[in-house]
């Protein structure tokens, strides 16, 4: 780092107050300028008055200033000399918004420096006992576009059961800040399938619902496609658990209460998917 040029933090929240890091807190306490963005995930009740307490000249910034104009609210304060931090919720390095940021702060010669944090994703593979070594790609499932249906979940989700991997599915925001719900997510991923055709989205399969991770009022459910339950508010993630290990299923049903006969046919039914797979 060149100690003359200012720097740009991205700095990770966590899930809530109580999982902000040390130098989370200093970094927000010590920098010249701070912008927070909250279209990119949504912070738990009180969160917003917690960050103010710390530090009460936090400016929100939008999409459109970040992503539309290539962050230039945070490139005016570093060409102005001050250091400057930009606040994420959860992970900064989850959502690859805050990567280009970060190459733009980088090729106009400032310091960059990343505050990780407690992600959406490791949050949910602690909560629900999964392995991270059997975990695929994550993806999100989005709202058509234009009257456009992106199949990229479907894809992933698909190729995932087939080789018996976990699979995240993270759920839409819309530009009006409303996060997509899970039966709304379930919908479009029946929609998909009316048109994949492959069978994947079945009333059979199960499904981990998971609202509001690493809140108070967290809530997790195992159930299935064809049975969506009510969890509360939003924000909403999905998981797909691929072929489980005897530690994994014990503690679906034993942690989380999951029906084993449930757990059981889930298992039979993501072989079947394995033995069809072409080789």
């Amino acid at each position: 780092m060149d100690s003359q040029r200012p720097t740009l933090y991205i700095v990770g929240l966590g899930l809530g107050p109580r999982s902000i890091t040390r130098e989370a807190l200093e970094v927000l306490k010590t920098v010249d300028a701070v912008f927070m963005e909250t279209y990119t995930s949504k912070a738990p009740i009180g969160f917003m008055e917690y960050i103010r307490g710390i530090r009460n000249d936090v400016d929100f910034v939008s999409r459109e200033e970040l992503e539309d104009n290539n962050g230039e609210v945070l490139i005016r304060e570093l060409n102005n000399g001050r250091n400057t931090a930009l606040l994420v919720i959860g992970d900064p390095m989850i959502a690859t918004t805050h990567a280009a940021i970060a190459v733009i702060a980088r090729k106009h010669g400032f310091n960059v420096r990343v505050v990780s944090s407690v992600s959406i994703v490791c949050a949910l593979l602690s909560q629900l006992g999964l392995s991270p070594y059997k975990l695929g790609p994550v993806v999100t499932v989005t709202y058509p576009r234009m009257g456009v249906l992106s199949m990229r979940a479907y894809e992933v989700l698909s190729d995932n059961v087939r080789r018996g991997l976990h699979t995240i599915l993270l759920l839409d925001i819309r530009d009006n800040g409303d996060f997509m719900s899970a039966p709304d997510a379930i919908n479009v991923l029946r929609e998909m399938e009316r048109v994949g055709g492959l069978g994947v989205i079945n009333d059979e399969l199960m499904v981990i619902y998971a609202a509001r991770v690493g809140w108070d009022d967290q809530r997790i459910d195992v159930s299935t496609i064809g049975n969506v339950p009510s969890i509360g508010d939003t924000p909403h993630v999905l998981v797909v658990p691929g072929l489980l290990n005897p530690v994994e299923i014990d503690y679906l049903v034993n942690v989380l209460n999951a029906n084993e006969e449930l757990v059981h046919k889930h298992q039979l039914l993501i072989k079947r998917f394995i033995n069809k797979s072409p080789v």
